[in-house]
């Protein structure tokens, strides 16, 4: 998995979103059957709040060997609100009815207590996500940090 803060330019390029995250085949582990896995995507702080947040496939996941295995859901939300409080399972499985991108703009926030933004992955019966071998998406969310505007401005006073 890679996370990255986005540069300046490229958030205003990409409609405001200041971090970028992408998780492959690879970083699904979990070999127990039906079973979900959750990946923290990053810290929050208390007085963080999530604005927005997005999702584009690069790859459609699926286990190459296996062509019943259709269907893999991703939620993403975090640690206090629930695994669904941003995204609310959208399939990315090229063998099912998958939605290739997507947001939402509903914020949550500002948080009372450090909590995690993170990603869940679900698998389907008799299915381990271990098994899929192919995928990629990019998750994009806007992180808003209040803290660090009061003091990039308490340093300096505004005369008149």
């Amino acid at each position: 998995m890679r996370v990255q803060p986005l540069a300046t330019n490229e958030i205003a390029d990409n409609g405001g979103y200041t971090h970028i995250c992408a998780i492959s085949a690879d970083d699904l582990t979990q070999a127990t059957a039906a079973t979900a896995q959750t990946i923290k995507l990053s810290d929050l702080k208390a007085g963080d709040s999530i604005l927005k947040v997005a999702w584009r496939v690069k790859t459609f996941f699926k286990a190459s060997a296996d062509a019943a295995y259709n269907t893999t859901t991703m939620s993403v939300g975090n640690t206090a609100s629930g695994v669904a409080a941003h995204i609310a399972a959208i399939e990315l499985n090229e063998n099912g009815t998958e939605v290739r991108q997507g947001f939402t703009n509903t914020a949550v926030g500002p948080y009372t207590a450090a909590d995690s933004i993170t990603a869940t992955f679900g698998s389907m019966a008799a299915k381990s996500l271990s098994n899929i071998n192919v995928g990629e998406v990019e998750i994009l969310f806007e992180l808003s940090r209040i803290a660090q505007l009061e003091e990039a401005t308490s340093a300096d006073t505004i005369n008149k």
